[in-house]
């Protein structure tokens, strides 16, 4: 009995306070609470499955023939046993599929992640890895207003854009030859000759000079890149009809009324707004009459609440950029009318996240 006395005082004297005993949860519509479950972690994971992948080379280890856990992970340098945990998940994600112990590419996996196809995603783990860790700070960078790492500094962008650029040519490459299939179409607008500002791989500017054989091409980058843009140009049997120019952008003369096209292909937002309406403005002015601006963004609503990866987009803006941000189609409506060009179109291509942009001088 005094045993049982102490128990209850004990209880008494530790119990919760009022304020922090968890309530009756009382009736209510349900609430999507798995999604943040899949948004705080599940979405993290897959991530980093595919980069623990990529940095293995799983996909091109298994298009070189090595089918089973025991003779990827041999291979590889790695367990058996977590090598099979990493290829059943990747076979939950997509990226493989499984007839017993053997293991095979899907579609998406042998387009872009093995190395040496033309679509090749190189650096892409790397570049993953690199961003997360500004994204870890994303609370302090909202305190403070201050960018986390700036990637558009020109010191940081000598180092950053040579990798970022070959990661993104599959998709750039893709959304490009929607868009020159376009411009082919109209024979209103012939392409003699083409300005690719931050041309990065050539990725916005390739897919032209295969679609018009007589097209010459200039790329506008710093000189660590423009060897990048020559690489992917001889790929694809176009080289020659390439010069490059090598400089700043804010810096280099465009020159006045002698593009057919000027391509500013997921440039203008790491510029930010004033330096981005200069852009646009010297693009218009390099261009011949009838001539055609090309923009390449990512586009929220004129609200700016969506879609949600044009939004993220603007945060990781905030994170790597001093000015970068993300501009709505209003924004570049008013910016296009300004420096002299209209007829102002877009083009939506499942390759690109947000519609692309045309406007003619």
């Amino acid at each position: 009995m005094i045993v049982f006395f102490k128990m209850i005082v004990f209880f008494k004297e530790n119990a919760m306070p009022a304020n922090r005993r968890p309530t009756r949860l009382k009736s209510r519509p349900p609430v999507p609470i798995r999604k943040l479950t899949e948004e705080m972690m599940w979405s993290l994971w897959r991530a980093f499955a595919l980069v623990a992948a990529i940095e293995l080379d799983v996909f091109t280890r298994i298009d070189a023939g090595k089918t089973t856990a025991r003779e990827i992970a041999e291979d590889a340098g790695a367990d058996e046993a977590a090598m099979r945990r990493l290829l059943d998940a990747l076979v939950a994600l997509g990226y493989l599929r499984r007839v017993k112990d053997r293991y095979a590419l899907e579609a998406l996996a042998k387009t872009c992640l093995v190395r040496g196809g033309d679509l090749y995603m190189e650096g892409a783990a790397m570049i993953a890895r690199g961003l997360t860790m500004g994204w870890m700070q994303l609370a302090e960078v909202v305190r403070t207003g201050k960018p986390a790492v700036q990637e558009n500094s020109e010191a940081r962008a000598r180092q950053f854009f040579p990798v970022l650029v070959r990661s993104l040519f599959p998709a750039n490459y893709t959304a490009a030859r929607a868009a020159a299939a376009s411009l082919a179409r109209d024979r209103r607008h012939p392409i003699a000759s083409i300005l690719d500002v931050a041309a990065g791989s050539g990725a916005w500017s390739i897919p032209f000079a295969e679609r018009f054989p007589k097209a010459r091409v200039t790329v506008l980058d710093f000189p660590e890149v423009t060897p990048i843009a020559r690489e992917y140009a001889t790929a694809h049997g176009v080289a020659e009809r390439y010069e490059f120019l090598e400089g700043n952008l804010r810096e280099t003369d465009f020159g006045r009324d002698c593009r057919d096209l000027v391509i500013l292909g997921h440039i203008v937002h790491s510029e930010g707004p004033e330096w981005g309406r200069r852009l646009i403005e010297k693009s218009a002015a390099a261009l011949r009459k009838g001539g055609t601006l090309m923009i390449a963004e990512m586009v929220p609503n004129d609200a700016r609440t969506g879609p949600a990866p044009e939004m993220l987009f603007s945060l990781n803006m905030l994170i790597h950029t001093g000015e970068g941000d993300v501009f709505t189609m209003a924004d570049y409506r008013k910016w296009l009318r300004a420096a002299g060009l209209g007829n102002v179109r877009t083009l939506k291509t499942a390759a690109a996240p947000s519609p692309l942009i045309f406007a003619t001088k």
